[in-house]
């Protein structure tokens, strides 16, 4: 290495693990060393969890890189590659109810610009709070990182809940191709509204319970949807999920929420339809989630590291419901690793715009205008 490693604050922003996954994906693509300094210094139990310590041995695996402070509980990680990336088949599990997506939206960058076809296995949770279901990163993410030319398949074998765990899915990693730049300033007409309400080891009333809550909701604000009860594979794992999936004329957003032991399936439908109505209260394409998802393969387009044909575009622009400290945080991790101006206007928790180029190019972030401006 030729660079001086990258030094990270893992206090920053909303100082979580999103810190940690985004630089060892972006360490893996770019070869630059990096160190974590106070990984999750606020959180209830601070440092590394199981599924941090997973995501760095999963991606150092990748990239053969060598590995310090990777111990459940350590509040410093380094960080070091050794060797690019290269397609091919891994297993990898958390052992743990921790996030199997999560740990797939840290390895599946590097892998989608290895130059070909990778094939994983994920073993742990697959449904949990504070982070994406594996139907929401099937039904919404897959969808919406799709369309700056990433694309996985993904197809679950088992749910996994919180304090369980056991659930496991499998993911196809295509290459990355070119696609037309994105400019999702304006999400259009509201076209449709899906509702699942899933259970795993649990009865089929709670499904019931959870659709005829969640529809009740959704009739309170003017939606008029169908619901559908679908029971989910399980091994050792019981759960229930509730996803509220809107299609708008040029993008799509996802509302969910997932079933704990002081919720009620009321609690959670009410959660998820609670979440859509706020996405609706403003007007922004990208609903909070997907916004900070979207800086990662946005900001590898705009370095340049997915092929595009001379004189394309290589700019992605999107207005977002809420501006999140994830948002924040996300953008500032990438800014270190790759030569990329990303700008976002709105304060946090207000609505907002993203805008991810090359660095250096021309131009200035004008907000999109409003109709009712």
């Amino acid at each position: 290495m030729t660079r001086d490693p990258i030094a990270l604050d893992g206090g920053a922003g909303e100082g979580g693990g999103q810190i940690l996954r985004s630089a060892l994906s972006l360490s893996a693509i770019t070869g630059r060393a990096f160190s974590v300094e106070g990984v999750r210094p606020r959180r209830p139990k601070p440092g590394l969890r199981p599924q941090h310590r997973e995501a760095a041995r999963a991606v150092a695996t990748l990239c053969g890189a060598v590995l310090e402070g990777a111990e459940v509980g350590s509040s410093r990680i380094a960080f070091a590659p050794r060797r690019p990336v290269t397609p091919g088949t891994h297993t990898f599990d958390v052992g743990t109810a921790g996030s199997t997506p999560l740990l797939f939206q840290t390895v599946c960058w590097p892998l989608a610009l290895a130059g070909g076809p990778s094939s994983l296995v994920l073993r742990g949770g697959t449904h949990q709070d504070h982070a994406p279901s594996f139907h929401h990163l099937a039904l919404v993410w897959a969808p919406a990182v799709a369309r700056l030319g990433f694309r996985f398949g993904l197809e679950l074998q088992a749910a996994g809940f919180y304090p369980e765990g056991g659930g496991e899915f499998t993911a196809r990693v295509e290459p990355a191709q070119a696609m037309p730049a994105l400019d999702l300033r304006t999400r259009g007409t509201l076209v449709d509204v899906e509702v699942v309400s899933m259970v795993c080891g649990l009865g089929y009333e709670v499904a019931e319970r959870q659709a005829a809550e969640v529809l009740r909701r959704l009739r309170d604000i003017g939606i008029s949807a169908e619901a559908e009860r679908v029971p989910m594979p399980a091994r050792a794992s019981r759960g229930g999920h509730v996803l509220v999936v809107a299609t708008f004329e040029r993008t799509r957003s996802g509302h969910g929420a997932v079933s704990a032991r002081e919720r009620s399936p009321e609690q959670i439908a009410d959660a998820a339809a609670e979440g859509l109505a706020r996405h609706l209260g403003a007007r922004g394409a990208a609903d909070p989630h997907i916004a900070d998802q979207l800086v990662m393969p946005a900001a590898l387009v705009a370095a340049g590291l997915v092929p595009r044909p001379p004189g394309v575009a290589t700019d992605t622009r999107y207005t977002v419901s809420q501006v999140t400290s994830h948002l924040l945080t996300n953008a500032d991790v990438v800014r270190r690793f790759l030569d990329v101006d990303i700008e976002v206007t709105g304060r946090e928790g207000e609505e907002g715009e993203v805008w991810v180029r090359a660095r250096g190019s021309a131009g200035k972030l004008v907000p999109f205008p409003r109709p009712d401006a």
